[in-house]
């Protein structure tokens, strides 16, 4: 049983671990591409807070469309997310970040972030994300508009 615990039946803390480990070391440099395949098709993705960036959106292509594509079309460039700490436990992993960007005006936007992440074999299924939500209104605006459906 070795990496099993009575929390963790499975053994699932340290994959979960260094999947989100990995995925958040791509993120250091501006690179998704090892965080994107990590995501279920039914995956909720809540930005926790009462900022204009406070939402939640439900599977997939509902977080692409509400909250990723919103976003990463107020930057110029690569998104930035350096990872300072990674905890797991069991299905669900911490990560303690700072955020790094330059928006389409030229303002920095250098935002912490507490990520809860909660797997399901080995694919993300639930996010929860903490962060300065009065830095995210004063640097990128109104927040996030679901784009039209159709």
């Amino acid at each position: 049983m070795t990496g099993e615990t009575a929390r963790d039946p499975g053994g699932n803390t340290e994959r979960n671990r260094r999947l989100l480990t990995d995925a958040f070391e791509g993120l250091r440099t501006g690179d998704p591409s090892r965080f994107l395949p990590l995501f279920a098709g039914d995956v909720s993705w809540k930005v926790m807070g009462t900022s204009a960036w406070s939402k939640e959106a439900h599977g997939l292509e509902a977080v692409e469309r509400d909250l990723v594509a919103p976003l990463f079309a107020r930057f110029s460039g690569p998104y930035c997310n350096i990872p300072e700490l990674v905890l797991a436990d069991g299905d669900r992993v911490v990560v303690l970040a700072r955020g790094h960007a330059v928006t389409t005006e030229g303002d920095t936007y250098a935002n912490d972030y507490c990520f809860v992440f909660r797997l399901r074999d080995g694919q993300i299924v639930e996010v929860r994300e903490y962060m300065d939500g009065k830095l995210a209104d004063a640097v990128l605006g109104v927040g996030p508009r679901p784009s039209p459906v159709g």
